[in-house]
C-alpha cells in the first residue's frame, strides 16, 4: 500500500498565523482596555474619595458653625466675662495689693514703731511708689490677671447657666429674688473652686515682696522668697504646706464669703440697672451719660455688696497666710482665726481691716467690670450677626 505524506496547505499556514496575530492583537487590546478600565475606575474612586473628603470637611465646618451659632451667647459671655475681669483688676492693681498687705500685716506696736507696717491709703501708695515704682503698683497683677480671666469668665457664664436652670426648674419667666441670689451664689462658688490656688499664690507674692515678712526663720517668708515668681511660689507652697491641701488653704471660707458677695453683686446691679437705665430712657440720651449711668450701677453694686461681705475677705487672707509665722500666729481653722481677731483687735477694727482701700478698689473695679462685660458682649453679638 502506498504511503502518503501530508503537507500543510500554504493558505492554511498563513491563515493560522493571521489568526494568531489577530489573537495577539485582541489580547493586547483587551489588556489595554482592562488597564484603561482599571485606571478609569481608580480615577473615579479617587474623585469620589476627594468628593467624600470635601463633603466631610464641609459637613464638619457646617456642624462647627452650627455649634458656634447655637452656643454663641455662651461663648460671647465667657469671652466678655474674662476680659471684664482682666480690665477691672488691672485698673485697680495698686489698691488690690495694698488691701492684701493691710489685711494681713501684724498690728502690734513694735511693727508700727519700727516703720515696717503700712498705714493710711495715700501714705502707703506713696511709700509703695517710692520703694518699688510702677513695678510695685503692678506687683502680683500678672498672676491676678491669669487668675481673674477664668474666674470672671466662669462667674458670668455660670450665673447665666444657673439662671437658665432655675428658670426651667421653677417655671418662672422672671426669676424671684431668692432664685436670683441663689444663681449668683452658685456662680461665685464655681469660680472660686476653679481658681483658688492662683488667688492664694497671688496673696503670698503680694505679701512676700512688701518688705514686711522677710525676717522669719520659722516657716515664714525669707529674702529669697521675695524673689520668687508665680511658679516658684506655687512650688514652695505645694512642697512645704501639704501639696494640694496647702494650695486650697482657706478655700471654704473664701467660698462662703464670695458666694454672698457675688450673689449681692449681680442682684444689686440688675436692680439698679432697671432703675438707672430703664427701658423708658430717652433715646436722645448722650453717650457720656449712658456710660456714666452704667458705671454708676456697677460702682454702687460693688460698694454695697462689699460692706456686707468684707469680714469674709479678711478671714480668707488671714487663712491664706496662716502658715507664715512672721505675719500671724498659727491657727486651727476659720473659727479659731475669727476668735483670735475679735479677742486681739475687736470685731469692727479687726474684721473690717482694710475696708477703706477695699472700697476705693472695688467701686471702680466692679464699675469697669460690668461696663466692659456688657460692651464686649454686645460687640461680639453684633459681629456675629454680620
Amino acid at each position: 500500500m502506498p504511503s502518503f505524506r501530508l503537507h500543510p496547505h500554504p493558505s492554511t499556514s498563513s491563515s493560522s498565523d493571521h489568526h494568531t496575530h489577530l489573537h495577539r492583537q485582541h489580547t493586547s487590546t483587551d489588556a489595554d482596555i482592562a488597564v484603561g478600565a482599571g485606571t478609569s475606575t481608580l480615577e473615579i474612586a479617587e474623585e469620589e474619595l476627594d468628593h467624600d473628603r470635601q463633603s466631610e470637611s464641609v459637613s464638619v465646618r457646617t456642624r462647627w458653625k452650627d455649634i458656634m451659632s447655637d452656643n454663641s451667647a455662651v461663648i460671647n459671655t465667657f469671652i466678655a466675662g474674662g476680659l471684664a475681669g482682666a480690665a477691672s483688676r488691672t485698673v485697680v492693681s495698686p489698691l488690690e495689693r495694698l488691701k492684701i498687705i493691710l489685711q494681713v500685716q501684724a498690728s502690734s506696736a513694735s511693727h508700727v514703731s519700727s516703720g515696717q507696717a503700712y498705714g493710711g491709703v495715700w501714705e502707703s501708695l506713696t511709700r509703695m511708689w517710692k520703694n518699688e515704682g510702677w513695678r510695685g503698683f503692678m506687683k502680683g497683677n500678672g498672676i491676678n490677671v491669669v487668675r481673674i480671666l477664668p474666674y470672671s469668665a466662669l462667674q458670668f457664664t455660670s450665673y447665666g447657666a444657673f439662671k437658665s436652670v432655675l428658670a426651667t426648674w421653677s417655671g418662672e419667666e422672671v426669676l424671684s429674688t431668692p432664685l436670683r441670689l441663689t444663681a449668683g451664689a452658685g456662680a461665685g462658688i464655681v469660680a472660686v473652686a476653679a481658681t483658688y490656688p492662683l488667688d492664694l499664690v497671688r496673696a503670698r507674692l503680694s505679701v512676700a515682696t512688701s518688705g514686711m515678712a522677710i525676717k522669719s526663720t520659722s516657716g515664714g517668708f525669707t529674702a529669697e522668697d521675695a524673689k520668687l515668681g508665680m511658679v516658684g511660689m506655687t512650688k514652695k507652697v505645694y512642697r512645704t504646706e501639704g501639696g494640694i491641701r496647702g494650695l486650697y488653704r482657706g478655700c471654704w471660707a473664701t467660698a462662703v464669703g464670695v458666694a454672698p458677695y457675688v450673689s449681692l453683686n449681680f442682684y444689686i446691679y440688675e436692680s439698679l440697672k432697671s432703675m438707672i437705665l430703664p427701658s423708658s430712657l430717652s433715646p436722645t440720651t448722650s453717650e457720656p451719660e449712658l456710660i456714666l449711668r452704667k458705671l454708676s450701677c456697677g460702682a454702687l453694686a460693688g460698694a454695697t455688696s462689699l460692706i456686707f461681705t468684707h469680714p469674709f475677705d479678711v478671714l480668707r487672707r488671714k487663712l491664706q497666710v496662716a502658715g507664715l509665722a512672721s505675719m500671724s500666729p498659727q491657727h486651727n481653722g476659720a473659727v479659731d482665726v475669727v476668735k483670735w481677731i475679735v479677742r486681739t483687735e475687736g470685731f469692727w477694727k479687726g474684721m473690717y481691716r482694710g475696708l477703706v482701700p477695699n472700697l476705693i478698689k472695688v467701686t471702680p473695679s466692679i464699675a469697669v467690670s460690668f461696663y466692659t462685660f456688657e460692651t464686649v458682649r454686645d460687640l461680639l453679638a453684633a459681629l456675629g450677626e454680620e
